[in-house]
């Protein structure tokens, strides 16, 4: 078999092992109105539920995003997935709130495995000139899960109404499967089945193998540059409007069209499929572009606050079809800068090994936003109404628009000083400590 068989597969098994972490993760929001019915909860507590999913993520990036660039990505996304099927399954037979927080705040940790392990994973089998389009395909799977969970979600009330449970336990059997599937046939590099490695960079890995504290402040020290702390913030802003669409999207529906429950589903399935055109028309303009990603995200980001901006005067007029366009609008942008962001802006850094700690650390961000937005709009609920919201939706995304003018990451690439923190040596090429 060919190195080119082997790329392709291996491509295949990461937009698998991706998508179905999305199975047992925005399930959540298909299953979360009707626990309210069903448990009693305000909408105060499901935004908590939420947003601890998130905030517990964004630590685990951090944490795995790092590893990632340490320890065999295989046996990461493996233990994620198999974790996050556990979990899943721990949450269909619970009924308390208190432990409904432990396991999904857990779930979030164990979901944190899949990402930057899966970016390092990449850049071991995808030559660098194949930035874009890789970034384009493993950047549907975000899409294609959320749709693939949603749609099974939905399908699952329809047929057994107010049975929750099963939304949490059909996917955690998925999950299973998929983990074994992942632990049979997924392989680290190239180098693991006989071939030559692809990555075109060299880089001295010697000093930084294993894990420990000096890895750690070498590592701090190296994401404390003032352009990967603004692409931070820029994530952390995509973050708050993307997973907010996600987790509230329905209840959105539900309140402000006053649907049924299954029919605001229905209808809030309109939504995943811009989100896939988003990403595919990211990763194409990635390509043509040459990998000028700044003004691609910067001009997304400007299109998203239109959307959102008109969807809050839309949402007045109780025509569920406009509603769902403006919200669908701005996903599918936002998620072509989460593509960008996440993946082809970390593939850059192959030459300094560190594409999974810059993906954890961008992921990280991303979801401390997600987080905070996700428990703030719990709350802003209780005075404000959906409207006031989209208008909140706009605002972040213009500010994220007007970041991305200033920011100039790429000059990062080819610093010296840079290169020195993370490497260890000097331009010289002696080891500096």
């Amino acid at each position: 078999m060919s190195i080119t068989y082997w790329q392709r597969k291996i491509e295949l098994l990461m937009w698998l092992a991706y998508a179905s972490l999305y199975l047992g993760r925005v399930n959540l929001a298909i299953a979360l109105p009707v626990m309210q019915m069903d448990l009693g909860w305000t909408i105060a507590q499901a935004g908590v539920i939420g947003g601890l999913f998130f905030w517990v993520y964004a630590v685990g990036q951090l944490i795995n995003g790092h590893l990632g660039d340490r320890l065999p990505s295989k046996g990461i996304v493996l233990v994620g997935l198999t974790g996050t099927a556990a979990l899943n399954l721990f949450v269909s037979f619970t009924s308390s709130f208190g432990w409904m927080l432990v396991f999904w705040g857990l779930n979030g940790y164990f979901q944190s495995m899949g990402w930057g392990p899966i970016v390092k994973m990449t850049s071991n089998w995808v030559p660098q000139r194949q930035r874009g389009r890789v970034s384009a395909f493993l950047g549907t799977s975000t899409v294609g899960g959320f749709m693939l969970s949603w749609l099974l979600a939905s399908r699952i009330l329809t047929m057994y109404p107010g049975m929750w449970r099963m939304v949490f336990r059909v996917p955690s059997i998925l999950l299973f499967v998929v983990a074994l599937i992942w632990a049979i046939s997924a392989q680290n590099r190239p180098e693991d089945v006989g071939f030559a490695p692809v990555n075109e960079f060299k880089t001295d890995h010697r000093k930084h193998q294993g894990f420990d504290v000096k890895n750690l402040g070498a590592a701090w020290d190296f994401l404390w540059q003032p352009g990967l702390m603004l692409l931070a913030i820029v994530s952390a802003l995509q973050g708050m409007v993307k997973d907010g669409i996600n987790l509230w999207a329905p209840t959105l529906l539900m309140q402000s069209q006053n649907l049924a429950v299954a029919e605001a589903t229905t209808r809030a399935l309109w939504i995943p499929p811009f989100g896939f055109l988003g990403v595919l028309f990211a990763g194409w303009l990635s390509q043509k572009a040459g990998g000028d990603e700044r003004r691609i995200i910067g001009g997304f980001y400007f299109l998203a606050a239109v959307a959102a901006m008109g969807g809050a005067y839309i949402i007045r007029l109780q025509e569920t079809a406009l509603v769902v366009l403006p919200i669908a609008l701005c996903s599918g942008l936002i998620y072509g800068i989460n593509t960008l962001l996440m993946t082809s802006i970390p593939l850059q850094f192959r030459g300094l090994g560190k594409e999974s700690t810059v993906a954890g650390f961008l992921d990280f961000a991303a979801y401390a936003g997600a987080g905070l937005a996700g428990i703030v709009t719990g709350s802003l609920l209780d005075h404000w109404s959906w409207s006031r919201i989209m208008v909140m939706w706009g605002i972040i995304c213009g500010i994220g628009a007007a970041m991305m003018v200033f920011n100039h990451f790429e000059d990062l690439l080819a610093a010296p000083h840079v290169r020195e923190v993370v490497t260890g040596r000097s331009s010289e090429g002696k080891y500096v400590d």
